[in-house]
Protein backbone atom coordinates (compact mmCIF):
# COMPACT_ATOMS: atom_id res chain seq x y z
CA UNK A 1 0.00 0.00 0.00
CA UNK A 2 2.73 2.49 0.97
CA UNK A 3 0.44 4.89 2.91
CA UNK A 4 0.64 6.04 6.54
CA UNK A 5 -2.48 4.83 8.39
CA UNK A 6 -2.37 7.85 10.70
CA UNK A 7 -2.12 10.24 7.75
CA UNK A 8 -5.10 8.53 6.13
CA UNK A 9 -7.22 9.31 9.21
CA UNK A 10 -5.58 12.75 9.55
CA UNK A 11 -4.57 12.13 13.17
CA UNK A 12 -1.25 12.17 15.07
CA UNK A 13 0.47 8.92 16.06
CA UNK A 14 -0.36 9.76 19.69
CA UNK A 15 -4.11 9.65 18.99
CA UNK A 16 -6.25 7.81 21.55
CA UNK A 17 -8.74 5.06 20.71
CA UNK A 18 -11.60 7.56 20.93
CA UNK A 19 -9.79 10.01 18.60
CA UNK A 20 -9.27 7.18 16.11
CA UNK A 21 -12.99 6.35 16.17
CA UNK A 22 -13.99 10.01 15.82
CA UNK A 23 -11.68 10.47 12.85
CA UNK A 24 -13.07 7.38 11.14
CA UNK A 25 -16.62 8.56 11.80
CA UNK A 26 -15.88 11.94 10.25
CA UNK A 27 -14.30 10.67 7.03
CA UNK A 28 -16.55 7.63 6.58
CA UNK A 29 -19.66 9.83 6.51
CA UNK A 30 -18.09 12.41 4.19
CA UNK A 31 -16.78 9.84 1.70
CA UNK A 32 -19.59 7.25 1.68
CA UNK A 33 -19.93 5.87 -1.90
CA UNK A 34 -23.67 6.55 -1.99
CA UNK A 35 -23.23 10.24 -1.32
CA UNK A 36 -24.04 12.54 -4.23
CA UNK A 37 -20.77 14.44 -4.54
CA UNK A 38 -21.90 17.71 -6.16
CA UNK A 39 -19.14 19.30 -4.12
CA UNK A 40 -16.54 16.57 -3.43
CA UNK A 41 -15.09 16.76 0.09
CA UNK A 42 -11.46 17.62 0.68
CA UNK A 43 -9.74 14.45 1.87
CA UNK A 44 -6.42 14.06 3.75
CA UNK A 45 -4.80 12.53 0.63
CA UNK A 46 -5.86 14.83 -2.24
CA UNK A 47 -3.69 12.98 -4.77
CA UNK A 48 -6.00 9.93 -4.85
CA UNK A 49 -9.64 9.43 -5.76
CA UNK A 50 -12.41 9.41 -3.15
CA UNK A 51 -13.21 5.77 -3.96
CA UNK A 52 -9.59 4.80 -3.38
CA UNK A 53 -9.50 6.85 -0.18
CA UNK A 54 -12.68 5.07 1.01
CA UNK A 55 -10.84 1.72 0.81
CA UNK A 56 -7.69 3.04 2.49
CA UNK A 57 -9.76 4.66 5.24
CA UNK A 58 -11.30 1.33 6.21
CA UNK A 59 -8.00 -0.51 6.10
CA UNK A 60 -6.44 2.14 8.35
CA UNK A 61 -9.34 1.97 10.81
CA UNK A 62 -9.31 -1.85 10.74
CA UNK A 63 -5.67 -1.78 11.88
CA UNK A 64 -5.60 1.16 14.30
CA UNK A 65 -8.84 0.21 16.09
CA UNK A 66 -7.41 -3.21 17.00
CA UNK A 67 -4.89 -2.96 19.92
CA UNK A 68 -2.69 -5.86 18.76
CA UNK A 69 -2.57 -4.78 15.11
CA UNK A 70 -1.92 -1.17 16.15
CA UNK A 71 0.92 -2.25 18.44
CA UNK A 72 2.55 -4.33 15.69
CA UNK A 73 2.13 -1.49 13.17
CA UNK A 74 3.57 1.10 15.59
CA UNK A 75 6.62 -1.07 16.34
CA UNK A 76 7.30 -2.93 13.07
CA UNK A 77 5.54 -0.77 10.49
CA UNK A 78 3.45 -1.89 7.55
CA UNK A 79 6.05 -4.43 6.44
CA UNK A 80 6.03 -6.23 9.79
CA UNK A 81 2.23 -6.08 9.99
CA UNK A 82 1.79 -7.64 6.55
CA UNK A 83 4.70 -10.10 6.80
CA UNK A 84 3.99 -11.41 10.30
CA UNK A 85 6.13 -11.01 13.41
CA UNK A 86 7.51 -13.29 16.10
CA UNK A 87 6.36 -12.42 19.64
CA UNK A 88 7.23 -14.03 23.00
CA UNK A 89 4.09 -16.17 22.69
CA UNK A 90 4.59 -17.21 19.08
CA UNK A 91 4.22 -16.08 15.50
CA UNK A 92 1.52 -13.52 14.65
CA UNK A 93 0.20 -14.22 11.16
CA UNK A 94 0.46 -11.58 8.42
CA UNK A 95 -2.40 -9.09 8.32
CA UNK A 96 -4.59 -9.19 5.21
CA UNK A 97 -7.30 -6.57 4.74
CA UNK A 98 -10.71 -8.08 3.97
CA UNK A 99 -11.69 -5.22 1.60
CA UNK A 100 -15.21 -5.47 3.06
CA UNK A 101 -15.53 -1.75 3.71
CA UNK A 102 -19.32 -1.77 4.03
CA UNK A 103 -19.23 -4.43 6.77
CA UNK A 104 -16.81 -2.30 8.79
CA UNK A 105 -19.05 0.72 8.21
CA UNK A 106 -22.18 -1.18 9.29
CA UNK A 107 -20.46 -2.62 12.37
CA UNK A 108 -19.60 0.94 13.37
CA UNK A 109 -22.85 2.76 12.54
CA UNK A 110 -25.27 -0.24 12.72
CA UNK A 111 -26.52 0.75 9.24
CA UNK A 112 -25.35 0.82 5.62
CA UNK A 113 -26.88 4.28 5.16
CA UNK A 114 -24.58 7.22 4.29
CA UNK A 115 -26.48 9.12 7.00
CA UNK A 116 -25.17 6.89 9.78
CA UNK A 117 -24.17 9.85 11.92
CA UNK A 118 -27.67 11.33 11.67
CA UNK A 119 -29.29 8.02 12.62
CA UNK A 120 -26.95 7.76 15.60
CA UNK A 121 -27.90 11.27 16.70
CA UNK A 122 -31.62 10.43 16.47
CA UNK A 123 -31.33 7.17 18.43
CA UNK A 124 -28.97 8.73 21.02
CA UNK A 125 -30.05 12.40 21.19
CA UNK A 126 -28.01 14.90 23.19
CA UNK A 127 -29.52 16.42 26.35
CA UNK A 128 -32.01 19.26 25.82
CA UNK A 129 -30.46 21.29 28.59
CA UNK A 130 -26.74 21.09 29.23
CA UNK A 131 -27.21 22.34 32.79
CA UNK A 132 -29.59 19.53 33.74
CA UNK A 133 -27.35 16.82 35.19
CA UNK A 134 -30.16 14.25 35.02
CA UNK A 135 -30.23 14.54 31.22
CA UNK A 136 -26.49 14.33 30.60
CA UNK A 137 -25.40 10.99 29.17
CA UNK A 138 -22.62 9.69 31.41
CA UNK A 139 -20.07 6.96 30.83
CA UNK A 140 -20.66 3.47 32.24
CA UNK A 141 -18.22 2.28 34.95
CA UNK A 142 -15.04 0.60 33.73
CA UNK A 143 -14.75 -3.18 33.55
CA UNK A 144 -11.58 -3.90 35.54
CA UNK A 145 -9.51 -7.08 35.61
CA UNK A 146 -6.02 -8.06 36.78
CA UNK A 147 -3.33 -9.68 34.62
CA UNK A 148 -0.90 -11.63 36.81
CA UNK A 149 2.55 -12.04 35.23
CA UNK A 150 5.61 -14.08 36.10
CA UNK A 151 8.93 -12.23 36.08
CA UNK A 152 10.13 -13.98 32.86
CA UNK A 153 6.95 -12.76 31.12
CA UNK A 154 7.75 -9.21 32.19
CA UNK A 155 11.33 -9.67 30.97
CA UNK A 156 10.33 -10.85 27.49
CA UNK A 157 6.96 -9.12 27.12
CA UNK A 158 3.79 -11.09 26.56
CA UNK A 159 0.54 -11.31 24.64
CA UNK A 160 -2.27 -12.49 26.92
CA UNK A 161 -5.69 -13.78 25.96
CA UNK A 162 -8.17 -12.43 28.52
CA UNK A 163 -11.82 -13.47 28.81
CA UNK A 164 -14.31 -10.78 29.75
CA UNK A 165 -18.08 -10.52 29.95
CA UNK A 166 -19.88 -7.38 28.90
CA UNK A 167 -23.24 -6.07 27.75
CA UNK A 168 -23.71 -5.29 24.06
CA UNK A 169 -26.63 -4.02 21.99
CA UNK A 170 -28.72 -6.54 20.07
CA UNK A 171 -30.84 -4.08 18.06
CA UNK A 172 -30.09 -1.26 15.64
CA UNK A 173 -31.94 1.22 17.86
CA UNK A 174 -29.45 0.46 20.66
CA UNK A 175 -32.12 -0.13 23.28
CA UNK A 176 -31.90 -3.83 24.15
CA UNK A 177 -28.72 -5.52 25.39
CA UNK A 178 -27.44 -8.99 26.15
CA UNK A 179 -24.46 -10.34 28.09
CA UNK A 180 -21.69 -11.77 25.91
CA UNK A 181 -18.34 -13.38 26.67
CA UNK A 182 -15.35 -12.31 24.61
CA UNK A 183 -11.62 -12.96 24.51
CA UNK A 184 -9.41 -9.89 24.14
CA UNK A 185 -5.80 -9.95 23.01
CA UNK A 186 -3.73 -7.80 25.38
CA UNK A 187 -0.17 -6.92 24.27
CA UNK A 188 2.18 -6.30 27.21
CA UNK A 189 5.53 -4.66 26.33
CA UNK A 190 8.73 -5.99 27.88
CA UNK A 191 9.58 -4.33 31.20
CA UNK A 192 6.03 -3.18 31.93
CA UNK A 193 5.90 -2.00 35.58
CA UNK A 194 3.53 -3.64 38.04
CA UNK A 195 0.42 -1.50 38.40
CA UNK A 196 0.38 -0.45 34.74
CA UNK A 197 -3.17 -0.13 33.38
CA UNK A 198 -3.93 -1.14 29.79
CA UNK A 199 -7.16 0.46 28.63
CA UNK A 200 -9.52 -0.56 25.80
CA UNK A 201 -11.54 2.62 25.36
CA UNK A 202 -15.24 2.21 24.63
CA UNK A 203 -15.00 -1.59 24.45
CA UNK A 204 -16.97 -2.35 27.64
CA UNK A 205 -20.62 -2.39 28.67
CA UNK A 206 -23.24 -0.74 26.45
CA UNK A 207 -26.43 0.86 27.73
CA UNK A 208 -29.07 3.17 26.20
CA UNK A 209 -28.49 5.67 29.01
CA UNK A 210 -24.69 5.73 29.07
CA UNK A 211 -21.69 5.87 26.79
CA UNK A 212 -19.84 2.52 26.44
CA UNK A 213 -17.47 1.85 29.29
CA UNK A 214 -13.76 1.07 29.02
CA UNK A 215 -12.15 -2.28 29.73
CA UNK A 216 -9.09 -1.87 31.96
CA UNK A 217 -6.46 -4.54 32.66
CA UNK A 218 -4.02 -3.89 35.51
CA UNK A 219 -0.67 -5.67 35.46
CA UNK A 220 0.35 -7.43 38.68
CA UNK A 221 3.74 -9.05 39.18
CA UNK A 222 3.92 -12.45 40.88
CA UNK A 223 6.66 -12.90 43.49
CA UNK A 224 9.71 -14.67 42.07
CA UNK A 225 11.39 -17.38 44.11
CA UNK A 226 14.80 -15.76 43.82
CA UNK A 227 14.79 -12.34 42.17
CA UNK A 228 13.23 -9.16 43.50
CA UNK A 229 12.38 -6.28 41.20
CA UNK A 230 13.12 -2.60 41.79
CA UNK A 231 12.10 -0.67 38.69
CA UNK A 232 14.20 -2.07 35.85
CA UNK A 233 16.83 -3.41 38.28
CA UNK A 234 16.85 -6.89 39.82
CA UNK A 235 18.05 -7.80 43.30
CA UNK A 236 19.20 -11.25 44.43
CA UNK A 237 20.64 -12.39 47.76
CA UNK A 238 23.36 -15.06 47.63
CA UNK A 239 24.19 -17.14 50.75
CA UNK A 240 27.96 -17.76 51.14
CA UNK A 241 30.36 -19.25 53.66
CA UNK A 242 32.90 -17.31 55.72
CA UNK A 243 35.64 -18.89 53.63
CA UNK A 244 34.07 -17.65 50.40
CA UNK A 245 33.63 -14.18 51.85
CA UNK A 246 37.36 -13.97 52.59
CA UNK A 247 39.10 -15.77 49.71
CA UNK A 248 36.57 -15.30 46.88
CA UNK A 249 34.70 -17.89 44.86
CA UNK A 250 33.13 -18.64 41.46
CA UNK A 251 29.36 -18.20 41.23
CA UNK A 252 26.85 -19.33 38.64
CA UNK A 253 23.33 -17.90 38.42
CA UNK A 254 20.42 -18.68 36.12
CA UNK A 255 19.13 -15.35 34.84
CA UNK A 256 15.47 -14.44 34.48
CA UNK A 257 15.83 -15.12 30.75
CA UNK A 258 17.22 -18.62 31.40
CA UNK A 259 20.86 -17.79 30.56
CA UNK A 260 23.68 -19.04 32.78
CA UNK A 261 25.68 -16.18 34.28
CA UNK A 262 29.25 -17.07 35.31
CA UNK A 263 30.57 -14.64 37.91
CA UNK A 264 33.93 -14.59 39.69
CA UNK A 265 33.97 -12.88 43.10
CA UNK A 266 37.55 -11.76 43.85
CA UNK A 267 36.81 -9.02 46.38
CA UNK A 268 36.52 -9.56 50.11
CA UNK A 269 32.78 -9.69 50.76
CA UNK A 270 32.35 -7.17 53.56
CA UNK A 271 29.01 -6.29 55.21
CA UNK A 272 27.07 -4.16 52.73
CA UNK A 273 29.13 -5.34 49.74
CA UNK A 274 27.17 -5.33 46.44
CA UNK A 275 28.24 -6.85 43.14
CA UNK A 276 26.46 -5.18 40.20
CA UNK A 277 26.16 -6.61 36.69
CA UNK A 278 25.38 -3.91 34.14
CA UNK A 279 22.57 -4.61 31.69
CA UNK A 280 21.46 -7.87 33.31
CA UNK A 281 18.21 -6.46 34.67
CA UNK A 282 14.82 -5.95 33.01
CA UNK A 283 14.14 -3.97 29.82
CA UNK A 284 13.45 -0.30 30.52
CA UNK A 285 9.77 0.22 29.67
CA UNK A 286 9.15 3.05 27.17
CA UNK A 287 12.79 4.04 27.27
CA UNK A 288 14.48 6.15 24.60
CA UNK A 289 16.83 3.23 23.89
CA UNK A 290 14.82 0.11 22.93
CA UNK A 291 17.56 -2.33 24.05
CA UNK A 292 18.40 -0.56 27.33
CA UNK A 293 18.14 -2.75 30.42
CA UNK A 294 18.51 -2.27 34.13
CA UNK A 295 21.21 -3.88 36.29
CA UNK A 296 21.41 -7.02 38.41
CA UNK A 297 22.59 -6.37 41.98
CA UNK A 298 23.97 -9.21 44.11
CA UNK A 299 24.02 -8.94 47.89
CA UNK A 300 25.48 -11.61 50.15
CA UNK A 301 24.54 -13.22 53.45
CA UNK A 302 27.58 -14.78 55.14
CA UNK A 303 27.15 -17.80 57.40
CA UNK A 304 29.47 -18.06 60.42
CA UNK A 305 30.39 -21.25 62.27
CA UNK A 306 28.60 -21.80 65.57
CA UNK A 307 31.76 -23.11 67.27
CA UNK A 308 35.53 -22.93 66.66
CA UNK A 309 37.85 -25.32 68.58
CA UNK A 310 40.64 -23.68 70.62
CA UNK A 311 43.48 -25.02 68.46
CA UNK A 312 41.86 -23.56 65.34
CA UNK A 313 41.27 -20.26 67.11
CA UNK A 314 44.98 -19.99 67.77
CA UNK A 315 45.71 -20.71 64.10
CA UNK A 316 43.16 -18.13 63.00
CA UNK A 317 44.67 -15.59 65.37
CA UNK A 318 48.13 -16.07 63.90
CA UNK A 319 46.76 -16.05 60.35
CA UNK A 320 44.84 -12.81 60.84
CA UNK A 321 47.80 -11.14 62.54
CA UNK A 322 49.87 -11.96 59.45
CA UNK A 323 47.06 -10.75 57.18
CA UNK A 324 46.72 -7.38 58.89
CA UNK A 325 50.50 -6.93 59.01
CA UNK A 326 50.76 -7.67 55.27
CA UNK A 327 47.89 -5.29 54.55
CA UNK A 328 49.54 -2.50 56.53
CA UNK A 329 52.83 -3.05 54.69
CA UNK A 330 51.06 -2.71 51.32
CA UNK A 331 49.39 0.52 52.41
Amino acid sequence: MGFDYYAILDIPRSASAIEIRLAYRKWAVRCHPKNDFHDPPEIPLPSISISHYWELLHEAFDVLSDPLRKRIYDVYGEEGLKSGVVTPTGFVKPYVFSNNCMKIYKDFFATYSPYGDLIDALTNPPPLCQNDASLVRSKAPDIEQYIDLELPEIYHGAIKKMKITREEFIDDAQVRTKIVEETLTVPIPAGTPSGTKIRFEGAGNCSPKTFPSDIVFEVRERTHERYRREGADLQVEVPISLKDAIVGFPLELIGVDGRRLAIQIVDVVRPGYVKSLKGEGLPVADGDEPLKRGDLHLTFSTSFPDFIPKNLRDKFRVLFDELYQETNNIQ
